[in-house]
């Protein structure tokens, strides 16, 4: 059974305090724009949380899947150690000149055209040892840092700063900045941002009280996801030792077992549930749990052997189930229908939790066996919208049975299965709702998908049934048929939401509090 967890509301006192927070800005971009700042703006309830009860909020995320690079060999680098011990020197305020001392001499001979003895340096050499670290000695305190804060600042513009950017491990496309810039936009203040992850603790410790930071891309460092478990541990006590308190409002990456994700929490002893985390796991433990009777669940997409974990699992907890989107060709090859040139698994195997190889078609079988023995009513499509390719036309050929000529593929529900599945969906009371009915994509087969979110947001909002929406394709459906609003819940995990209904346990939220 999935477990409520200890929430934001539950950390006290939170005034002074700086709060660690995982969250899931995981957001399309291209060329620097955010597509869709759905995910950022999920956050905000949990940032506001901290920020208006007086703490300093840090916020961290990966971005897409870099190949990053491991922190061990960072550290090791003569050069990593020198470009830090610039920055401690310099951080010093009595650390000047043994700054400078560490610039090459290229460096040197460039900051010192631009001092009050940049005619004296013209006859120093490049070269180490030429003297000129003495004569940048012997400027007053003030030159010296103005010319040395200059130079830190043209090489942070030229991204020659942080030293991620010069290990491999920095990709430009998965920086998180622009997101600090948008989250900066819809909080309206100013979102402070770190160039390297392990490496903020100077920002840190100049936090105030409702200040905000964002941590560059976790995943810069292979060790977020190392198969090590050390590696993993090593990243958490680091990024553990910023704050006080630690909140996961990731429920996309839930299930991932990574630095980030599950051992701050085992580092820091405790761990509590953003607001985003606290409401996914809520709704997904009613579905799970003792949810109202009837239950249906729609499932669709491309495969069965993508689904077969979570058909399993449903079959033990659902009255209805219905089948649609591609995976349905399959269940209908294996009672006999003809699917034309639909996609379908014939031919292909699937390895069981035994290690035996069965055949998908046969699995499909099975599965609709099995839901027979369980008394559960299954729903295949009855008609269908073909068209000769996958692509758009405006004649699309509907059928009139469930059979798909030889010459066509089946790309979307037709209306007499549409009529069909709302009927067994308005005879619930919940409602789970996973995988799209066909190539919503491309019109005209987003028919079929758009009626389904359009039944549930109006069985929602006049009958008062339980409607879930797993996350991606779902969800992405759902938002572009314009009805995501009225659902009881859209989640926003894909994966994750997938694994729970799989019956999984999600080691993002075993790592939190128990309520």
């Amino acid at each position: 059974m999935l477990k409520l967890k200890k929430t934001v509301d539950d950390i006290w006192p939170m005034a002074n305090k700086k709060v660690l927070v995982r969250v899931d800005f995981n957001v399309p971009i291209k060329g620097g724009v955010i597509r869709s700042d759905i995910r950022i703006r999920a956050a905000v309830p949990t940032i506001r949380k901290i920020i208006e009860n007086g703490g300093c909020c840090i916020l961290m995320s990966h971005l897409g899947r870099p190949k990053g690079v491991k922190y061990a060999d960072v550290t090791a680098s003569d050069e990593f150690r020198r470009k830090h011990l610039q920055l401690w020197a310099l951080e010093a305020g009595t650390g000047k000149t043994t700054f400078f001392a560490f610039l090459s001499g290229a460096e040197k001979k460039a900051l010192l055209s631009k001092s009050s003895v940049a005619e004296a340096s013209n006859s120093l050499s490049d070269k180490q040892g030429s003297g000129k670290t003495h004569l940048f000695s012997t400027l007053p305190e003030a030159e010296k840092r103005q010319l040395l804060d200059e130079h830190m600042s043209r090489m942070r513009q030229e991204s020659q700063f942080p030293q991620l950017r010069q290990y491999g491990g920095f990709e430009e496309e998965l920086s998180l900045r622009p997101v600090a810039k948008k989250l900066e936009e819809i909080m309206g203040q100013p979102v402070a941002f770190a160039d390297d992850c392990l490496d903020a603790e100077a920002q840190v410790k100049k936090m105030k009280p409702g200040d905000i930071l964002l941590l560059e891309n976790v995943r810069f460092y292979s060790d977020e996801s190392s198969k090590s478990a050390t590696e993993r541990r090593v990243m958490a006590e680091k990024l553990a030792t910023y704050a006080d308190y630690f909140v996961s409002d990731a429920f996309g990456t839930a299930h991932r077992d990574s630095a980030t994700m599950t051992n701050i929490a085992q580092v820091m002893g405790h761990g509590a549930a953003g607001y985003l985390m606290a409401r996914e796991i809520a709704y997904f433990a009613k579905v799970l749990g003792e949810p109202a009777r009837p239950m249906v669940a729609i499932v669709g997409g491309a495969k069965v052997s993508d689904k077969i974990m979570l058909l399993e699992n449903l079959l033990l907890r659902i009255d209805k189930l219905v089948i649609g989107g591609a995976m349905a060709y399959t269940f209908l090859k294996a009672q006999g229908f003809n699917i034309g040139k639909s996609f379908c698994e014939a031919g292909q195997s699937y390895t069981d939790k035994y290690g035996a190889k069965v055949d998908i078609v046969q699995l499909a079988a099975s599965l609709l066996e099995k839901a027979k023995e369980r008394k559960v009513e299954v729903y295949l499509p009855v008609d269908h919208v073909c068209h000769t390719e996958c692509k758009a036309t405006d004649t699309p050929l509907t059928t009139q049975d469930a059979n798909v000529p030889a010459d066509y593929m089946a790309l979307d529900i037709g209306p007499k299965t549409i009529e069909l599945y709302s009927k067994a969906v308005s005879a619930s009371k919940t409602c789970i709702w996973n995988g799209p009915m066909g190539v919503f994509e491309i019109k005209p087969y987003h028919v079929g998908t758009f009626a389904i979110a359009k039944l549930m947001a109006e069985e929602t909002k006049n009958n008062g049934m339980l409607t879930i929406i797993g996350g991606g394709d779902s969800a992405s459906a759902a938002e572009s048929s314009g009805h995501a609003d009225a659902i009881s819940h859209v989640s926003t995990g894909g994966g994750a939401s997938l694994e729970l209904l799989e019956g999984k346990l999600l080691p993002g939220i075993a790592a939190l509090d128990d309520k």
